[in-house]
């Protein structure tokens, strides 16, 4: 409950996702069983369109990119040599946060009206008319796992980067942790629009904004692009990962290196960084997008599919040039390539504007994408579970069960999934349909195949479970895999301090300039030894759970149940946060320390620095998000207050002054302490923190006084600009807050005398988060008062 370790956080990640795993194979089941002959009643509408748009938020959010993040948590670590992730209770409270998630998403099933039942992808403003809390409690529990992710990927990308082991340059770095970076590079910056996303429909639920049912513009563009922006990125996000497993399994299993390993990399870089968040709007042919628009689109889809042939291509020279042993995590990597060129090609039909508005909305399209992100995804996924199971439990699974477990999986895959390419004529969004055609035939055969895909799980589940408690003991390295978390390359290291399965709790400890020096570590080669608390941390629970209840009181408000939810959970979250900082002010957590090794090319940063510098980097994402939201607004409402009508300019201009002073006062503390002067950067810090305190002051009084002017949301003259002003300006609000709770910690801190001249890096990067709440302040206050 209170552990902050890497393999128990991914371990957690891995048994939580497959719950959530088997509540989306449930309601698919549902689905399929509707849908099995024509004109049934086993499911009405309203129950149907719950399933089918929780099945697929669930197995999207909840079970494919989770089950990836629990692999990554247990081995990226041991593959780069590290002894933990960079931020141990920022990985707990990753984990933490995905669970409050999926709770309140689980629970919308049981609040009065049901749960969310516009489809997976939510579009609003058909999703916003939907009556009762159930799909605001799903809304929120995406945006915490949204938070989750972008917590998680900061955490990912800093110690892959900073905390490489001595001699683990970026060219000895495992295809797996490869590919995991570019996945998270990927989550950092797509996440952040989700978040936007969601934020925005859920204030429309919650305090009545009308980003999505204003009449005055097209809300289903806007939501449309900030949804598909982030979404293709997703399909990458859910697929990188398995190919990173094939890529680490082939060579295991032909007795060949990967053929074109620095090919891959650069393709898998391609796709992640200027392809994927480049073709967002072949999701939207059928909007009225301009027909070039289209065209650039349709190109730019087709592109991305040309580093998928290199990767692909090399996966295939790979298995020509080897001797290929089908052992069952072969035969998975084996199945989600085949898997994926299928729903590659079907793909490339969609990239077509014309085609797609052939196949757009019918079971063509769903073919398509659960070849790719279920067929591609869960069989690289389950290559991997069966690859790394015998580090993992110190056991080996039964071969056999997991080869019949690999050919019922293929069969049943294919019976389900392929006949719905001929399904081209049936819409996907009805709950049931006439005897039309062969639609009864298919749709039967698709049903079949459902349930002999799902039963074959249960043939993983017995193969897991018994291996982890009874399987025959498992030999160090049964592979002969080269990799770290298999076996250390280090100098004069004992291979029992780091070849003995299941992995040691610290992971693999450096590499060594003596046998002495290697004796010792691997003395402590557990360095959270039993007994020992200093790694425990109950702060991550309480703050997640103070979180998930005060979200519940908001998507169920009004209501005395809805208040105790939101007073409780607010006492909570303020608690964790309290304690959390006693904790830090009484060095009750501490983490390992790692060897200095390879940080190239950010060696002369600290780790902390380059945490702010990545974290800082999404919030770009995420306020761009929300203000592209209001410049499109903006553009296409004919009725846009004029400036200087609404806001007071020569007030918000004192304002931004004061704020752009702070900043000033900011850099000079940072001097203060750099030249060891507790004093002036005490002065200099509560200076800062006064004129914050101004500037929010000034702020509610501008909002308490355009409230009284009837710039209100209910006000239909101003409901859109009202709408736009205070989320916006309210986001930008509660960073300064809490920059301003954050700053009297730091000046408690410097009361007590813990910064010094050498040691106060968090000044420094408190220093970097206060400059850029000023900068984006300088967007925020033009777009609302100047123009």
């Amino acid at each position: 409950m209170y552990t902050t370790n890497h393999k128990d956080v991914g371990l957690l990640y891995f048994f939580t996702s497959c719950y959530f795993g088997i509540v989306g194979a449930v309601l698919a089941l549902l689905m399929r069983v509707q849908l099995s002959v024509p004109n049934n009643n086993f499911l009405n509408a309203f129950y149907y369109n719950q399933a089918v748009t929780m099945h697929g938020l669930i197995m999207i959010f909840w079970f494919l990119s989770p089950i990836a993040i629990g692999l990554a948590n247990y081995f990226v670590p041991l593959q780069i040599g590290a002894k933990d992730l960079a931020f141990p209770r920022l990985n707990a409270l990753s984990y933490w946060l995905y669970l409050a998630g999926g709770v309140l998403a689980v629970s919308s099933f049981f609040v009065p009206g049901g749960s969310a039942s516009a489809g997976w992808t939510t579009y609003q403003p058909l999703a916003v008319l939907t009556a009762g809390s159930g799909p605001t409690l799903t809304y929120l529990g995406l945006v915490l796992l949204a938070v989750s992710i972008t917590l998680g990927s900061v955490n990912f990308l800093t110690t892959i980067i900073w905390l490489r082991g001595p001699g683990v340059t970026l060219s000895k770095v495992p295809m797996f942790t490869w590919f995991f970076l570019f996945t998270i590079i990927a989550m950092l910056y797509a996440f952040p629009t989700i978040i936007a996303a969601f934020v925005l429909a859920s204030t429309d639920r919650i305090l009545g904004t009308v980003f999505f049912t204003t009449q005055a513009i097209q809300p289903s563009i806007l939501w449309d692009n900030l949804f598909w922006f982030f979404g293709h990125p997703e399909v990458y996000i859910v697929l990188l990962p398995a190919f990173g497993i094939i890529a680490n399994v082939i060579p295991q299993f032909t007795g060949r290196p990967l053929a074109a390993r620095n090919a891959i990399l650069v393709a898998t870089a391609l796709v992640v960084i200027p392809l994927s968040f480049g073709v967002w709007m072949h999701h939207m042919f059928l909007t009225g997008i301009p027909v070039a628009l289209q065209g650039a689109f349709s190109i730019a889809t087709i592109a991305i599919s040309i580093p998928f042939d290199v990767i692909t291509l090399a996966f295939v020279e790979s298995l020509i040039r080897g001797r290929v042993k089908f052992a069952t995590p072969m035969l998975f990597s084996l199945g989600g390539v085949v898997l994926f060129i299928i729903g590659g090609i079907t793909g490339v039909f969609l990239s077509s504007p014309v085609l797609d508005r052939v196949f757009r909305g019918s079971y063509f399209v769903v073919s398509h994408f659960h070849y790719v992100m279920v067929g591609a995804a869960i069989f690289g996924i389950i290559a991997g579970i069966y690859y790394w199971l015998p580090r993992m439990t110190g056991h080996m699974y039964n071969e056999k069960l997991g080869q019949l477990h690999f050919v019922i999986s293929f069969i049943g895959f294919n019976i389900l999934y392929f006949p719905m390419n001929l399904l081209y004529d049936m819409p996907r969004r009805i709950f049931t349909y006439q005897n039309v055609g062969n639609w009864a035939m298919l749709n039967g055969i698709a049903s079949i195949g459902a349930f002999i895909f799902a039963g074959a799980q249960i043939l993983l589940a017995w193969n897991v479970l018994h291996t982890w408690f009874r399987g025959p003991q498992a030999p160090p390295n049964p592979w002969g895999s080269p990799d770290l978390e298999w076996t250390s390359h280090a100098e004069g290291m004992s291979p029992a301090a780091n070849t003995s399965s299941p992995a040691p709790a610290g992971g693999w400890i450096g590499q060594l300039s003596s046998a002495p020096a290697a004796a010792a570590a691997s003395a402590e080669a557990t360095p959270y030894a039993a007994g020992e608390h200093a790694h425990l941390s109950s702060r991550p629970l309480q703050l997640s759970v103070g979180i998930m209840l005060f979200l519940a009181g908001a998507a169920t408000w009004p209501g005395i149940t809805a208040l105790g939810l939101l007073v409780v959970g607010g006492l909570v979250v303020i608690y964790a946060f309290w304690e959390w900082a006693k904790d830090d002010m009484h060095g009750r957590f501490t983490m390992p320390d790692e060897a200095e090794g390879e940080r190239w090319p950010f060696g002369g940063v600290p780790k902390l620095k380059l945490g702010m510098w990545v974290f800082l980097s999404s919030e770009v994402v995420l306020f761009g998000s929300f203000l592209g939201a209001l410049i499109f607004i903006r553009a296409a409402s004919p009725n846009w207050p004029p400036a200087g009508s609404i806001h007071d300019i020569p007030l918000g201009t004192v304002n931004t002054l004061v704020l752009v002073t702070s900043g000033l006062t900011m850099f000079l503390a940072i001097q203060a302490i750099r030249q060891g002067d507790q004093r002036r950067l005490l002065g200099w810090l509560g200076t800062t923190f006064a004129l914050g305190s101004v500037f929010m002051g000034i702020k509610v009084s501008e909002w308490i006084t355009l409230g009284t002017n009837h710039f209100v949301l209910t006000n239909p003259t101003y409901s859109l600009a009202a709408s736009a002003y205070y989320i916006i300006v309210g986001l930008h609000g509660a960073h300064v807050t809490a920059g301003l709770i954050f700053m009297i910690y730091l000046m408690k801190k410097t009361s007590s005398g813990f910064y010094t001249k050498e040691n106060h890096e968090a000044i420094e990067n408190f220093g970097l988060y206060w400059a850029f709440v000023d900068i984006v302040w300088c967007f925020v206050f033009p777009l609302f008062y100047l123009l």
